[in-house]
């Protein structure tokens, strides 16, 4: 099966999923573990699935395998991580994605460095189930959180809206997981 193919059915089986329930997002080879409720309205988690996916297959078509970069969105706030081959690249996918159509900022975390093995994305994927957990189980309340949770060279990153309060119980739960080597915040502020 084909990249493009691939990536519109999984967001076809992302779309059918319930606010409620941890979901996973996927967008080319994105990947996010939303915790908790989704507080964006579907239309907003559709043109955040459809912004991932399309800067995603932009950077596929232009890197191959030459470059490894999840896309996660989060009312409309872009999150790059990942490996790319040089500077230019990595500049250029920061432009790609602060400039598409709706985007309202992209962070730009990748690295200049050779495309991670499939341990290393094993081991972030399970750091992000562990993490998951950890901030469900700290927080208490599910409703009331709001993250999406990706992990990428052993650091994970926190985006959504949430209390500051909630943000640090959530960050301080991931800080605390064997493995986490950093946690980073782009959480918007909703004040309780």
């Amino acid at each position: 099966m084909s990249k493009k193919p691939l990536i519109i059915t999984l967001i076809v089986a992302a779309l059918g999923l319930t606010a409620c329930v941890p979901a996973v997002f996927v967008a080319g080879a994105a990947v996010g573990a939303l915790v908790g409720s989704d507080p964006r309205s579907p239309q907003t988690q559709t043109s955040d699935l459809k912004i991932g996916a399309e800067i995603s297959a932009r950077i596929i078509d232009a890197y191959k395998e030459r470059a490894h970069v999840n896309v996660n969105v989060f009312g409309a706030r872009v999150l790059l991580t990942g490996e790319v081959p040089d500077d230019a690249a990595r500049q250029n996918i920061a432009q790609l994605a602060s400039t598409y159509p709706g985007v309202r900022f992209a962070h730009n975390e990748t690295v200049v460095a050779p495309p991670s093995s499939t341990t290393d994305r094993l081991n972030d994927t399970q750091l992000t189930a562990r993490v998951r957990t950890a901030i469900l189980t700290d927080a208490g309340d599910a409703h009331a959180i709001h993250f999406l949770v990706t992990t990428e060279r052993k650091a994970v990153y926190l985006m959504g809206q949430a209390s500051p309060a909630l943000t640090d119980i959530a960050a301080r739960a991931a800080s605390y997981i064997s493995g986490v080597e950093r946690v980073v915040k782009y959480v918007d502020v909703k004040q309780p």
